[in-house]
């Protein structure tokens, strides 16, 4: 039977009761983990964030289609957030790779059009999903960090 594991939020079959995602007991409370497993939840979780921000942002970009001149950018636009945002909550290392190339080109193109706030916005983004524990989360290997 698969459950949906208490800290990552991810439905998956446990092996020996440990989540294959996050590598924490899927029935732990968060007042049952130890500070390492508490890092590695809330780096999941803010995964989590990011891929729901990436599905509002394709949302948006969508519902705005009929009112901006050119549908075609913003239609390849809303396809690379919905390619995003599932990518990250599946956790999967092909939806990390793709994610911090993107930030970091993003990045690179704020740096260059000199917008300060975007390049802050596309550093946290980078800093949630490219940390180390965020990493073994998506190389599923956070279990070796406990």
């Amino acid at each position: 039977m698969i459950k949906q594991c208490k800290s990552c939020l991810t439905k998956a079959e446990a092996d020996n009761g440990l989540c294959p995602v996050c590598g924490i007991e899927q029935e732990k409370t968060k007042a049952e983990l130890t500070p390492v497993q508490k890092r590695i939840r809330r780096a999941a979780r803010q995964i989590r964030r990011v891929a729901m921000l990436h599905l509002l942002l394709a949302g948006i970009l969508i519902l705005m289609l009929p009112e901006l001149p050119n549908p075609v950018a913003i239609v390849i636009l809303s396809i690379i957030n919905l390619i995003l945002a599932i990518g990250l909550i599946r956790f999967t290392f092909g939806g990390y790779r793709t994610a911090v190339t993107v930030y970091f080109l993003v990045g690179i193109v704020f740096t260059i059009t000199v917008q300060i706030p975007m390049i802050f916005v596309a550093l946290l983004l980078l800093y949630f999903v490219g940390n180390g524990t965020a990493k073994a989360i998506f190389e599923r290997r956070a279990s070796e960090l406990s």
